[in-house]
């Protein structure tokens, strides 16, 4: 009976440490991140069991153009392994691609990746960590 018990205790300890290095390798994507050409900033953060992605900040809109501040651009990734996946919003061209987005092993960095949906052409880039705002 007690070999039971210390395997039972065991394998509970090894499923929270699996869950809580998945909860950890999400909690490393969220914060800032400046785009590859430097024009934007997005906020990556949970939104339920998903990340999810906001432009934070970008240039000032032409006159009579909506600002992209605060427009969803990763819609809802789920995680897979030690990527997530999930669409993509291109504000450039305004489509939705097949994304996928994932940790440069120094954690500042992230790479993104769109593809056509149902594959062929893909594109990527990667993301530098932005450092967050000082409280004011």
């Amino acid at each position: 009976m007690r070999f039971f018990v210390v395997v039972a205790v065991s394998a509970a300890m090894l499923a929270a440490s699996s869950a809580a290095r998945a909860n950890a390798g999400a909690e490393q994507a969220f914060g800032l991140w400046r785009v590859a050409d430097g024009s934007a900033i997005i906020r990556i953060k949970p939104c339920g069991t998903a990340l999810c992605g906001f432009v934070a900040a970008a240039p000032a809109p032409a006159s009579g153009e909506k600002s992209a501040v605060g427009q969803k651009i990763l819609l809802d990734l789920r995680r897979e392994g030690d990527h997530w996946r999930g669409p993509i919003f291109n504000l450039d061209d305004q489509k939705t691609y097949d994304g996928e987005i994932s940790m440069g092993v120094d954690g500042a960095r992230l790479k993104v990746k769109g593809c056509v949906p149902g594959g062929g052409v893909c594109g990527g880039e990667t993301w530098k960590r932005e450092p967050e705002a000082p409280p004011r």
